[in-house]
């Protein structure tokens, strides 16, 4: 039998409000190591679907639909590539949450932690990598390992500078264009094969599952950039990481504050 319960019953009131109040306090600390909030927003055409999960068809968006995706993530999360893989500049965290708001409605986005096959990750590339050298890149990307369904801007710089091996806040700056991915490819090699189509699968404020399902372009920003094989201009998008608590962190701390405030408030009483 686990005697922690029993020690805490046991204890004066006053001595369980004391211990509970610093390990809520002291497990938050913990527990936030680096933390960051990664703010996203683009858009998606009429190539790209959102539908109730359960709905026989897919509903098409009727034009240029601007989204923002919200994701806290920490950099004691797992990086999903092994050291040996075969390309550097570029980590993968899963995120403790992740949302998009489309059309004025705010969904959560199952994330890797609960979806192997759908679930997001927080993916970013240094100016080190080989896809887009002497880029930044930041997005949201499923099954990393497979090339999953995904959603990554390139960006030519970031203030301040970083790598992924020392990631900081930073504002992505001077954008230069997106790609989307539906999933990963059937067979071949990309941008020439075909993919599957795997949706990102969100919640609505009832739980309820939607299937967002991305196409497969790429755009360019604010014009066409030679040699980048791209024949389409899009809308701008934008990236911003920044240092903030991550939610469940949050609520911990401020329980722990809260504890704390009750036993101040009890030895006022007392004395």
């Amino acid at each position: 039998m686990n005697p922690r319960p029993r020690f805490l019953a046991l204890a004066t009131p006053l001595s369980a409000r004391t211990l509970l109040a610093g390990a809520l306090v002291a497990f938050a600390a913990g527990a936030q190591a680096v933390p960051y909030r990664l703010d996203y927003t683009g858009t998606f055409n009429s190539t790209e679907s959102l539908n109730l999960a359960s709905a026989s068809s897919r509903t098409f968006f009727s034009g240029t639909t601007p989204f923002t995706i919200t994701a806290f993530f920490d950099d004691s999360s797992p990086n999903l590539l092994p050291p040996a893989f075969p390309f550097l500049g570029f980590h993968a965290y899963v995120p403790s949450l992740a949302t998009i708001q489309i059309g004025g409605t705010t969904y959560t986005i199952e994330t890797a932690a609960t979806n192997a096959a759908a679930g997001v990750t927080v993916s970013i590339f240094d100016r080190s990598q080989i896809f887009n050298p002497g880029r930044y890149g930041v997005g949201l990307i499923a099954n990393v390992l497979a090339d999953g369904a995904g959603i990554v801007g390139d960006f030519t710089a970031a203030a301040p500078e970083f790598t992924v091996g020392a990631l900081t806040p930073t504002t992505f700056t001077d954008y230069y264009g997106v790609g989307h991915g539906s999933g990963p490819c059937i067979s071949g090699n990309p941008p020439a094969c075909p993919h599957l189509d795997t949706p990102w699968v969100l919640r609505d404020i009832s739980n309820v599952a939607w299937n967002l399902t991305i196409g497969n372009y790429e755009e360019d920003y604010p014009a066409l950039h030679p040699g980048s094989g791209v024949t389409v201009v899009g809308p701008l998008n934008t990236a911003v990481i920044t240092a903030v608590p991550e939610p469940a962190t949050a609520g911990l701390m401020l329980a722990g504050l809260a504890g704390i405030g009750t036993l101040v408030r009890a030895r006022r009483k007392a004395s």
